[in-house]
């Protein structure tokens, strides 16, 4: 592989080291025959638009190459008309000829950047078509438990004589259907999380966004909280990095018990800055971790989506950002958020609009108290 894509550039250097060698021969051919002046002349801009419309020069290399046929050319017709072969006004034609050379290279340059952008958009579109078909595994396999079991203890109560303990089976198709409720929030996160032309981007200080989730968090879960928080700007979404810290946030809570450590760091980086969510609790399989999904038996007992690590890393992704985890079982889990400072200059591709049923899974469901749409609890006042 690396000799084959040393091929072109070892040809490109041929093809424009050829050319210079005609462009220099030719120009010392006029000193033995400067009747051939006005053939050569033409010879070397034509022959200068041929290889950069075959290798498209950078901006740099095309200013130089440009200036130099233009001084060596201007100079080698000079002399022609001074020795009386023209007229002066046949000076003219070199301005001219450099003014064709840049509208060829403006056309050109156009060309390459539709390309591009025809690229990109491919591009795009396979990563739109490989987030439907994970968006649907993820859909279809994380509803059908909790529809099935609430199915079958609603056919229970039908069927069945009333008794003390229909209440108990109604309470429990109520909860499949709030995690239902839940999972549908999750998914219409993490369905928001890939349409980046949505997000609003703004100053958004990480130390204070730390601290709002850790007032937010403490009271529904008992853990020593460790808090590292000083004041670090990025421009980016608010409310989605807010929905990606609670991801990990409850991912950190569900992989620890009452007394573990949960800690939250922010720092400036020479990148940007650096976000971290560390937790003493079992810790999860690094490499189940890498595919967005699955981890060990929570500690604390309460299962989960496993749309988590999802969520936040499609909204670090719409950053420009990175999401790295590490596992070190029994030591617990460090998850690090690498942001830069700015808005990236091109965003990921939007969530496919033709997923059925993604606008309309969380309608209709409730919400348990005390958490919001996404599942994550908070402060109820």
């Amino acid at each position: 592989m690396p000799a084959e894509r040393g091929r072109p550039v070892f040809a490109g250097r041929r093809l424009f080291a050829g050319w210079v060698l005609f462009a220099g021969g030719s120009q010392l051919l006029l000193f033995v025959e400067p009747a051939l002046e006005t053939l050569v002349f033409h010879l070397v801009w034509i022959s200068m638009s041929i290889v950069y419309g075959l290798q498209n020069w950078s901006v740099r290399r095309t200013s130089a190459v440009l200036a130099v046929v233009t001084l060596v050319t201007g100079a080698a017709l000079g002399r022609f008309v001074a020795q009386g072969h023209a007229e002066w006004d046949e000076l003219a034609e070199v301005p001219l000829m450099a003014l064709v050379f840049l509208s060829m290279v403006w056309h050109v340059r156009r060309r390459a950047a539709a390309l591009a952008q025809t690229r990109e958009l491919v591009e795009r579109e396979r990563r739109a078509q490989e987030v439907k078909e994970l968006f649907v595994r993820n859909c279809s396999h994380e509803m059908r438990t909790p529809i099935t079991v609430a199915r079958c203890y609603a056919e229970m109560v039908r069927d069945g004589p009333a008794t003390p303990d229909s209440r108990e089976d109604l309470d429990v198709v109520v909860d499949e259907l709030d995690k239902l409720g839940r999972l549908a929030g999750r998914l219409l996160v993490l369905a928001d999380a890939y349409e980046p032309t949505g997000f609003e981007w703004a100053p958004v200080d990480l130390g204070s966004l730390l601290r709002r989730t850790v007032q937010r968090w403490r009271p529904a879960s008992e853990r020593n909280w460790l808090l590292d928080a000083p004041r670090v700007l990025v421009e980016g979404d608010e409310s989605r990095l807010e929905a990606a810290l609670d991801a990990l946030v409850e991912n950190a809570v569900k992989f620890t018990v009452d007394g573990d450590t949960i800690a939250l760091r922010c720092r400036p980086a020479r990148a940007g800055a650096v976000v971290e969510v560390e937790d003493g609790g079992i810790g999860f399989a690094r490499s189940r971790a890498d595919d967005g999904g699955g981890a060990p038996p929570p500690a604390s007992g309460r299962p989960g989506t496993g749309l988590g690590l999802a969520i936040a890393r499609a909204v670090v992704a719409g950053h420009g950002g990175t999401l790295t985890v590490v596992s070190e079982p029994p030591n617990g889990s460090l998850l690090r958020i690498t942001l830069p400072p700015h808005p990236p200059a091109s965003a990921p591709a939007p969530f496919p609009a033709g997923v059925p049923g993604v606008r309309g899974l969380g309608r209709g469901f409730p919400r348990r108290r005390g958490h919001d749409a996404a599942g994550s609890p908070r402060r109820v006042r």
